[in-house]
This record gives structure tokens, sequence and C-alpha cells, in this order.
């Protein structure tokens, strides 16, 4: 694994934003189109009884920029003071160019600033906080934000959906934004792995330039992901405990990516953690991809006036295949409220009409 210590750099803000829209899978058993054996099997196993969906009208990015600008509301940093802009995402506005580049506009940051896109999925938020982190120490930045963030239940306009295995319930739309910045007292680790050899465990292999037309599914190996999860992440989680000099009873949380109940219960075996403290949000957001991790913290915390620290050990996995961990100590009151998405970014560009028409036929 490759391990990072950060000694100079923490986690100063943590926000998410999720669609108004909200999907009840458990009123799908009175869908004539439905098949309420299937319905029922994927809600006991997955433990997803509902999910947030957005319409056409909005991203990805229009959560990322959400949640992104209520930390900036909230008075944690000005604009001028963001060195680094990373973006995290399966499903960006536009092939070229990266979407982090219409967050920086409509956020009104700075030409002194870093900022690109990364293509990853459920490991998303590890590996993007631990690369910026890594950047912070390395550079003048003294402030830098990750937004992680898809809308993969939402798909996309002109492409009719197909269900593959259990991905037409499975993923919920959402994004997060994380504000890192240099702190002489603070510091956390991170450890990250990947395998490509895995790489068609989970993927999305059509509409890109290897292959331009194709399903929009999600072709997967679900056992294989199973697998991979259960003997990879406890055993990354136990590195991470062993190499930092840490029990898991030092950890007041371990927040877990949301891929289902089964997949939580096993992780939180495995490495000695009570269920009781591996807090859950799948069952009313769904698979949120990257955003899983921050979403669940903020859905945990966010309400919260505790003025505490908590100290959280965290663990992403999924599309890669790649995997990792982040422990990590933050103030409660650091912690913002969910938002609900209703910014919209108007750039002047128009669908094509016959399309739309197509589409509707």
């Amino acid at each position: 694994m490759i391990f990072s210590k950060f000694d100079d750099v923490k986690i100063a803000a943590i926000s998410a934003s999720v669609p108004e829209n909200i999907v009840d899978i458990a009123a799908k058993l009175d869908d004539p189109n439905e098949d309420p054996k299937f319905i029922k099997h994927f809600m006991k196993n997955t433990g997803i009884k509902a999910k947030h969906k957005s319409g056409y009208e909005q991203t990805a990015a229009d959560f990322s920029f959400s949640a992104a600008k209520q930390i900036m509301e909230a008075g944690y940093y000005k604009p001028e003071e963001i060195g680094i802009l990373i973006n995290i995402t399966q499903t960006p506005d536009y092939r070229t160019p990266s979407t982090a580049m219409t967050i920086q506009k409509r956020l009104g940051l700075s030409k002194d600033c870093m900022v690109f896109d990364i293509n990853l999925g459920c490991s998303g938020f590890v590996y993007g906080v631990s690369l910026a982190a890594s950047v912070l120490k390395t550079s003048s930045a003294t402030k830098g934000l990750v937004t992680v963030g898809d809308t993969l239940a939402r798909g996309r306009k002109h492409i009719k959906l197909k269900r593959s295995s259990n991905t037409g319930l499975l993923f919920g739309d959402a994004s997060a934004a994380i504000l890192l910045e240099k702190d002489a007292d603070r510091g956390f680790c991170s450890a990250l792995m990947s395998d490509g050899t895995g790489h068609k465990a989970l993927s999305i292999p059509y509409n890109a330039w290897k292959h331009p037309e194709g399903p929009e599914s999600v072709p997967g190996d679900d056992i294989a992901v199973f697998n991979f999860t259960i003997n990879e992440v406890p055993a990354i989680l136990n590195a991470y405990l062993e190499k930092t000099g840490t029990i898991i009873e030092d950890y007041d949380d371990l927040v877990l990516h949301q891929a289902n109940m089964m997949i939580l219960k096993n992780v939180a075996k495995r490495v000695g953690m009570p269920m009781d403290k591996v807090p859950v949000c799948l069952d009313r957001y769904g698979n949120t991809s990257g955003c899983s991790v921050p979403l669940t913290i903020v859905d945990k915390y966010g309400e919260s006036d505790d003025d505490k620290e908590v100290n959280l050990l965290t663990s992403s996995f999924g599309v890669g295949l790649s995997w990792g961990v982040i422990g990590f100590k933050m103030n409660v009151k650091d912690i913002l409220p969910i938002t609900i998405g209703k910014d919209t970014y108007e750039d002047g560009y128009s669908d094509d009409a016959e399309m739309d028409q197509v589409a509707e036929e």
C-alpha cells in the first residue's frame, strides 16, 4: 500500500448536497412493471429503501457547486484563498474541459489555483483528499477544495437506461465538498491501493472513445466485487491501524463506502468494529459512489450542535479496482447539514432538438 502522512494539513469542513426528488424503492412493490420478489430481495440484501435522483436539468457539478458554496457561505474560506480544486466524478458535464473548470468559475476562485478532474468512482473520497493534501504539503497553497459526486441514478438524457443486475435501483445522486487547509497543529494519514486487473468487475465501457455506442448499463461481477471488498478492505484497514499504531477502539466511527449492508456488516465484523459505530445512510440515499463516505459523515453529524472532536476511520473502495483508508479528527461543528441542491448552470449550449424528439419517441 502507499502510505502517506500529512503532518500539517487538516480536513477543515465537510458538506454534502442531494437532489430534491426522492425515489421510494418500497413503492415499486405495487408497480405492475416491477417484479415484487426482485424488489424485496434487493431491499433485503442491500438495505436500500429510498434514494435521491436528479432531474435532467441538473448534473453532479451542480450538487458539487452547492456543497462547496455552502462551506464558503459558512465563512470557512474566501474564493481567493483556494489554491487547489480537485473534482472527482464519473459523470462529468463535458468530455472537455474538466468539469472542475466550471466549478472554479461559479465559485469565483482566482487564477492562482490548480484545477482538474479525476475519473474515479467509489474510492474518490480517499484518493481526492490524499492528493489534495499532498499538493498542499508541497506547494504555496494554503487551502484546497475536493468536490466529489455522481449522478448515476439520473443517467443521460438521450440514452435509455437499461438495468444490469440491480444497478438501476442501487445508485443515488449526491455530491460532497471537503475543505482542506494547512495547520501546523493538525495532521492525518492515508493508505491507498489499486488493482487494474479487476477493471471489468465494475465498468461502463460504452459511449466513450473506444466503444462509441452501446448501452448505458454497468456490466459487473457482483461476486467478484463482494469477494474483493470483504478481503481487501479489512486487510488495508488492519494494515493502516498497524502502521499508525492505533487500534479500532481509538475511533468513534468506522465510516465505510455505502455499497450495501452485507458488505458493511462483513467488513465491520472482520476488523472488530461493532455496527453501532458504523454509521449508515444508504437506506435513504442509496449507493452514492465516491460521495458516500462524506455524505454518511454529514448525515450523522451535520445537524448536531455539539462542539466536540470526533476521531473517524474511513474507507472507500470500488471501481478500478481501487481502495483506501483515511483516519482523521475534526470538530462536529465543522460538519455542515445536508443541503438540497437547487443550483443549475446555464452554460449557453443547447441540446439538439432532433435528438430530443428521438428521445421522446
